[in-house]
C-alpha cells in the first residue's frame, strides 16, 4: 500500500486535540495506522502501578485482557521491549531489531499472544519516560501489512513528533489538576496529598507539608511512608487500593501516638478516571485527620455505640495498630479476656472483622 500522509500542520492539529480532548487519541492512532498502511496504532505505556496502559486501534478489545496475563515491560518475555534495549538502538526500532530480540525470549507467551492477533511486524519508538517508566508509539502489522517500508518509517518518525508534543502537552495539562486541587483544600485548611497514577505524591496542602516536619509521616522517593515500616507497608496497601484497578475503598490507616491513642488517621479516597487519560492526573487524595486525646474518643464511642469505657479504649488501641498481646498487657487482662471484650465490642458495633472496626473508629473519631 502506498505510503500517504496529511500535511504536517494536520497531523499536529490532530494530535494538538487529542492533548486537549484525550478521547481523540483513537482517531488519531488510527489515522496513523491508515496513513502507513497498518493494521493497528498503540499508545503504549510501561512502569510500575497504573503507568501500565495500551491503546490499540481497531483491534479486538480481548488483547488488551490477555496482555495484562504477561508482564509486558519484561525484556526477556516481549520482543518488542528486548529490541528497544538493543545497543546503539535507532529512535525507531523496527523488524530487523525484532529478529535480533525474539530468540532470546524465555517464554512464547508474548509471541502466541501475537500470532493469535496476527501483529508480528510493525515499529515503535519512544515518546517519553526514563529507565523505568515511559509512555511509547508504535505500528503494528499483520501478514497482508508486510514489514515496514523505509518510506514508511519515516512517515511514522514524523507523526511520532507530533504524538511527543501531544503527550507532553497532557502531561503538563494533567499535572495543572495538582496545583488546581491542592488550591481547593488549601481553602479548606486540610491536610492531604494528591497521588498519581504510580501513587507517587504529586502535590499537597500547606497543612500537609507542616505535618511532615511534625510528625513521623514522611516522602520517601515520592512515596508516602512512615518512619515505621509496618505503617509505611499499611499506607502502601490501601495506596494501592485506591489507584489499581479494579478500584477498591481502603480502610483508613491509623498512626498511634505514644499513649496508644490515635495520633493521625489516613484516609485514602480515589478520583474519578477519565478515559485516556495519561497517568500524570491526580488519582487519589489522601487526607490526615489528626488525632485528639484518647480520653474524647472515648467519650465519643461509648455515646455513639453505647461501649463501655474499656471496650472504647480496646477499640481505640485495636485501630491504632497494636497487637491483641500487647493490648491486653496494657489493660492487665489475659488474652482470653480480650477476646470475649472484643466479641462485645463487635456485636454493639455491628463488625465481623477488625478491618472494619478500625474504620469505624478512624470515621466516628474525627
Amino acid at each position: 500500500m502506498a505510503t500517504r500522509a496529511k500535511d504536517d500542520d494536520g497531523w499536529a492539529d490532530m494530535f494538538l486535540s487529542a492533548a486537549l480532548e484525550p478521547e481523540k487519541w483513537e482517531p488519531a492512532i488510527a489515522a496513523m495506522a491508515r496513513a502507513t498502511g497498518s493494521g493497528h496504532g498503540q499508545l503504549i505505556g510501561f512502569g510500575p502501578g497504573a503507568w501500565g496502559f495500551n491503546w490499540i486501534s481497531d483491534i479486538d478489545t480481548s488483547i488488551v485482557s490477555r496482555g495484562a496475563a504477561i508482564d509486558q515491560a519484561k525484556p526477556d518475555l516481549n520482543f518488542r521491549v528486548a529490541a528497544d534495549r538493543l545497543p546503539d538502538r535507532p529512535v525507531v526500532v523496527h523488524e530487523a531489531h525484532y529478529d535480533m530480540a525474539r530468540p532470546t525470549l524465555r517464554s512464547d507467551d508474548y509471541l502466541d499472544l501475537c500470532s493469535d492477533f496476527d501483529i508480528f511486524d510493525g515499529c515503535q519508538t519512544r515518546l517519553v519516560g526514563n529507565a523505568d517508566q515511559m509512555v511509547g508509539l508504535a505500528l503494528l502489522r499483520n501478514g497482508k501489512d508486510g514489514r515496514t517500508t523505509q518510506d514508511q518509517r519515516n512517515l511514522f518518525s514524523q507523526i511520532s513528533g507530533h504524538a511527543r508534543s501531544a503527550v507532553l502537552l497532557q502531561q503538563a495539562i494533567e499535572a495543572q489538576g495538582f496545583a488546581l486541587l491542592s488550591g481547593t483544600f488549601e481553602s479548606m485548611d486540610r491536610a492531604c496529598w494528591l497521588l498519581d497514577a504510580t501513587g507517587q505524591v504529586g502535590g499537597m496542602t500547606a497543612r500537609a507539608e507542616a505535618l511532615l516536619s511534625s510528625s513521623r509521616i514522611n516522602i520517601s522517593d515520592g512515596w508516602l511512608a512512615s518512619n515505621r515500616a509496618d505503617e509505611t507497608r499499611a499506607i502502601l496497601r490501601a495506596m494501592r487500593s485506591v489507584i489499581e484497578p479494579p478500584v477498591r475503598t481502603a480502610d483508613p490507616v491509623a498512626l498511634a501516638d505514644d499513649a496508644g491513642g490515635v495520633a493521625i488517621m489516613l484516609e485514602f479516597h480515589p478520583l474519578p478516571a477519565r478515559p485516556w487519560a495519561l497517568p500524570f492526573a491526580p488519582r487519589a487524595i489522601v487526607v490526615a485527620r489528626v488525632g485528639q486525646p484518647t480520653e474524647r474518643h472515648v467519650q465519643l464511642l461509648t455515646r455513639t455505640f453505647r461501649l463501655t469505657p474499656a471496650e472504647a479504649d480496646i477499640s481505640i488501641r485495636l485501630a491504632a495498630g497494636q497487637s491483641r498481646q500487647d493490648i491486653a498487657a496494657a489493660r492487665g487482662v489475659s488474652v482470653e479476656t480480650l477476646k470475649v471484650q472484643l466479641r462485645s465490642i463487635y456485636d454493639k458495633t455491628g463488625c465481623n472483622r477488625e478491618s472494619q472496626l478500625v474504620r469505624i473508629v478512624g470515621l466516628i473519631s474525627h
